[in-house]
């Protein structure tokens, strides 16, 4: 009887695998998010919903065929992924950009992208001489204004200059992003093996089609900062608090909101004012060769940026503007929603994972960004405590970038789907209540029971 269960688990696991490589083939068809329109969106939705079965059934599977399978199918997708054009993204050929600059020893916060200045360092990928007559001219996003990205990302952004070949153009750029998230893999996995966890867990970050989308297809550089975090988490297990904020802290200078979680480490006090002190430091050091390079045009585009998202006017507050609030009203209710998150966090005796995931959830909800590629911080946070009820939180930006992006109903796309997720974790969050040790099934938190057994796992963020 287990016997029959289990191949016709794995039967189903390889189904839905299958389905997620096609799925990614199709994901990488030329035309990308603005000629593909809703049809992109489809598969997107498709590729989750398939995914949501594999990660079920892996979860039920003995630990070693699980681990085979799941890891087996994490190649497959990524390698089925490989696109010649970015189909979600252009913020790869800023990374680009800003690489091959800085090797020709300019300052990336000097100069936009269409300065004259620069003129002799347009490559053909990045300036299509197609595009010449035309206003766009390049591949480049914001070509008109200076860099945003911090000071740890423009280091990365050399080093894959350095590393990947102009001839290979995106694909070059999604190869680097593979190998970044293969390592967020490989972290996530050892992390749940020496927190005593089920390595089966691992199966959600690697079957889950945003790393796929995010690092692989549109090479994010936010998965650099996922790992760096994970390294920090590593070590703040072993108690080396201040080496774990250095970390974090190089991960908030890849992209800002992974200093986030700087917030738990706070939570001791003998060491707060050197975990701020260490931040801070960092920060200094980091931007000061800029500073002194170009001032204060080390702030690049971020003004703006803030501005185009709307956080200025309070109108990006999906859930929090149900209740009719807007502009300054919105924008005060959540930053005093945030603060009281802060002291909540702080006053938690929870490891350093679960308390981030606590911290992300609060953040994703009250601020409900349109940028799907912030999620895989949240992703891999899942991972590490369990916590498939806020897989529908890692979605939720999809619906309302895709709205965006193409002028479909955003307001109303990104309140439904933060909302159904908001939903999802209150329904969960309850049910846990009244049945304590109940999991995602069969004691996927467990090491020690077999595949079948019930077992405790982490407290969830509800």
């Amino acid at each position: 009887m287990i016997a029959s269960r289990t191949r016709l688990l794995g039967a189903v696991t390889l189904t839905a695998g299958a389905v997620e490589v096609w799925l990614a083939h199709r994901t990488a068809l030329p035309g990308g998010i603005l000629a593909r329109r809703g049809t992109l969106f489809a598969e997107v939705c498709a590729w989750w919903a398939a995914y949501g079965v594999a990660l079920w059934c892996v979860l039920r599977l003995p630990r070693r065929s699980a681990l085979v399978i799941a890891l087996g199918l994490a190649v497959v997708v990524r390698l089925a992924s490989f696109s010649d054009k970015a189909p979600l993204s252009d913020d790869l050929y800023r990374y680009a950009w800003d690489g091959i600059v800085q090797t020709h020893g300019i300052d990336p916060y000097r100069y936009p992208p269409k300065a004259e200045e620069l003129r002799g360092l347009r490559e053909d990928w990045l300036w299509p001489p197609e595009l010449a007559g035309e206003k766009r001219q390049t591949l480049l996003n914001r070509a008109g204004v200076r860099t945003i990205y911090p000071p740890v990302a423009e280091a990365w952004f050399t080093v894959e200059h350095q590393v990947v070949p102009l001839s290979t153009r995106d694909k070059g750029y999604e190869a680097m992003g593979l190998l970044l998230d293969l390592a967020v893999l490989a972290a996530l996995l050892a992390m749940l093996r020496a927190r005593g966890l089920d390595a089966r867990w691992a199966a959600a970050w690697a079957l889950c089609p945003l790393p796929v989308l995010e690092s692989v297809q549109n090479a994010h550089v936010d998965t650099l900062a996922v790992l760096l975090v994970l390294g920090g988490f590593a070590l703040a297990r072993k108690r080396r608090t201040l080496a774990a904020a250095g970390l974090i802290t190089a991960a908030a200078l890849v992209k800002v909101y992974p200093g986030l979680l700087l917030v738990p480490l706070l939570r001791e006090r003998g060491r707060r004012v050197q975990v701020v002190a260490l931040a801070a430091g960092l920060a200094v050091l980091s931007y000061l060769p800029h500073v002194l390079a170009v001032g204060l045009q080390v702030i690049g585009y971020l003004p703006g940026y803030l501005k185009e998202e709307k956080y200025g006017e309070g109108t990006r507050y999906l859930l929090v503007g149900l209740t009719g609030l807007r502009a300054t009203p919105a924008t005060v209710v959540v930053v005093l929603a945030l603060l009281a998150l802060v002291a909540w966090v702080l006053r938690q005796d929870l490891p350093l994972p679960e308390a981030s995931l606590r911290l992300l959830v609060g953040v994703f909800l009250l601020v409900t960004p349109v940028q799907p590629w912030y999620s895989p911080l949240l992703l891999a946070c899942i991972v590490l405590c369990g916590a498939w009820e806020v897989l529908p939180l890692a979605f939720a930006a999809y619906p309302l970038f895709f709205a965006t992006i193409l002028d479909g109903p955003a307001v109303l796309a990104g309140r439904v789907s933060f909302g159904v997720a908001a939903l999802v974790l209150l329904a969960v969050s309850g049910w846990q209540r009244r049945s304590p040790g109940s999991g995602p099934g069969g004691g996927a938190r467990r090491t020690s029971a077999p595949a079948s057994a019930a077992a405790p796992r982490s407290p969830s963020p509800g």
